[in-house]
């Protein structure tokens, strides 16, 4: 007899959905719960060594519960802490990740787990994602089954199809579309790096580099490509490590945005000729947002240049955007101009081509 179907085959369908952003991780979860033979599934984004948490998507339980708990959870669960520090992609944990395995771990809450009738036992899976960033797939149940063969299977078909789609997403164009209202779509979750000198100059500085650091909220570089910081806690953090940090030290900050929430991992090297110099890996995740804010954060635009360059990558023509604003032709170019200013190109190829990297 030969197989060619199996229960897994629209695996791939929903969790491309979610990662497109056509559809929530939520959704996701709630498709393939049946699958894990799951009474509850939970995603969550973690940040680093544990320095942020967020959720992804949930099924079984209270949204309300998940959105209120979410910010701060990873502060006083004990799991997560154990995840962080003892998972590898692609580890399923069960058996460590009860409370009888962490004696003496806030009791209070365990005793709060408790009275929200959330299932008893939850296996985890560790997904790689971008640089500092990996994603947490749960699978919680009533019943004590987790040894039983269809889980392990489902989990390891869940991890080479998130890895395989992953993959893919992050080497093709992203697709146009609106995107579910909680999706949290994998092309918004990314990374850059820069070094910068004892003199605050950012060396090898691109575009992407210098708009990612105006839209990350971290800071914006001036004409010599000098850090001009934006956030003090950031601008503060650069300064300890380059004067402070002993060769090959570290240290992370977590920073939150209305355009996204950003971790920043920053250590110490010497260059060719003994100058001391900061190594910055920047990993954050983009908020939902209107794209016009987008625009106005990463290349500093008033909210009709912004308005206008939206329009404009729709591909519609200079007279179109300026009927859709109700503005003269005339103005259009003057906003056109200004914004070929701000982003420092100057043709509408090259300006499309750099707006692609950020909408």
């Amino acid at each position: 007899m030969i197989v060619i179907a199996s229960e897994f085959d629209r695996l791939d369908e929903y969790i491309a959905e979610a990662a497109l952003g056509n559809i929530s991780w939520s959704q996701c979860l709630a498709s393939v719960a049946q699958l894990a033979r799951a009474d509850a599934m939970s995603m969550d984004l973690m940040l680093g060594s544990n320095q942020a948490v967020r959720s992804m998507g949930a099924h079984g339980f209270d949204q309300t519960m998940v959105d209120a708990y979410s910010d701060y959870y990873f502060q006083i669960d004990p799991r997560m802490a154990f995840i962080q520090q003892n998972a590898k992609n692609g580890v399923i944990i069960d058996e460590d990740i009860r409370q009888s395995s962490m004696p003496g771990s806030n009791g209070e809450f365990w005793s709060w787990l408790q009275s929200t009738g959330a299932p008893r036992h939850t296996a985890a899976l560790v997904l790689p994602c971008v640089e500092n960033a990996k994603i947490v797939l749960a699978v919680h149940r009533e019943t004590e089954v987790f040894q039983s063969s269809e889980l392990t299977n489902f989990l390891t078909k869940f991890y080479d199809k998130f890895t395989a789609i992953n993959s893919i997403l992050r080497r093709q164009a992203r697709k146009e579309g609106d995107l579910c209202e909680r999706a949290v779509p994998l092309q918004h979750i990314g990374s850059f790096k820069f070094r910068l000198d004892e003199n605050m100059i950012v060396s090898h500085a691109d575009g992407v580099t210098r708009y990612m650091l105006a839209m990350t909220g971290l800071a914006r570089l001036g004409d010599e490509n000098q850090l001009e910081p934006f956030d003090s806690d950031f601008h503060t953090a650069i300064l300890s490590a380059v004067y402070g940090l002993p060769p090959q030290g570290a240290i992370q900050l977590a920073h939150k945005s209305t355009i996204c929430d950003t971790l920043v991992s920053i250590s110490t090297t010497f260059n060719s000729v003994s100058t001391k110099l900061a190594e910055v890996s920047v990993t954050y995740v983009k908020h939902a947002v209107e794209l016009e804010k987008v625009f106005m954060a990463a290349f500093g635009l008033t909210q009709r240049q912004a308005q206008l360059l939206k329009i404009i990558q729709q591909t519609y023509t200079l007279e179109d955007a300026a009927r859709l604003m109700s503005i003269t032709k005339n103005t259009a170019r003057v906003f056109l101009g200004q914004i070929y200013d701000r982003t420092g190109v100057h043709s509408r190829f090259d300006l499309l081509r750099l707006t692609e990297k950020f909408s």
